[in-house]
């Protein structure tokens, strides 16, 4: 599955999506609240001083799965996959957004599949 891309400068609520048959994953950023640059021995203050400021965040990456139904978008799982804890905005590039949501779409596909095949089953 092909995704579009993140851009270079991310922002709470950017998406990329891919479609593979009839089933379209969708990766959407949002902050996470839940983690600080005080969790992680790695960061300047320089760093903590621009967490501060709003000009970098941890981001988590969340994928929802859906599948075309006769021309209709029916949405299987909401949150399939997700990843917390993500530096955004804090080198030259937003790259590493890209490979983590490849593979979150992954699991997201596999999990819509599963869902689908259960769904038949029990009809």
């Amino acid at each position: 599955m092909e995704l579009t891309k993140f851009d270079n400068f991310a922002i709470c609520s950017d998406t990329v999506q891919g479609t593979q048959g009839d089933y379209t994953v969708t990766v959407l950023l949002d902050r996470d609240p839940d983690v600080t640059p005080d969790h992680f021995d790695c960061h300047s203050e320089t760093d903590k001083r621009r967490w501060r400021d709003d000009e970098w965040f941890y981001g988590v990456l969340r994928a929802k799965v859906s599948v075309d139904v006769a021309g209709q978008s029916v949405l299987l799982d909401d949150c399939a996959a997700s990843l917390g804890a993500i530096e955004v905005n804090l080198g030259d590039d937003n790259s590493h957004l890209d490979e983590h949501a490849e593979e979150l779409a992954r699991e997201a596909f596999e999990r819509g599949v599963s869902l689908v095949n259960a769904i038949k089953l029990a009809a």
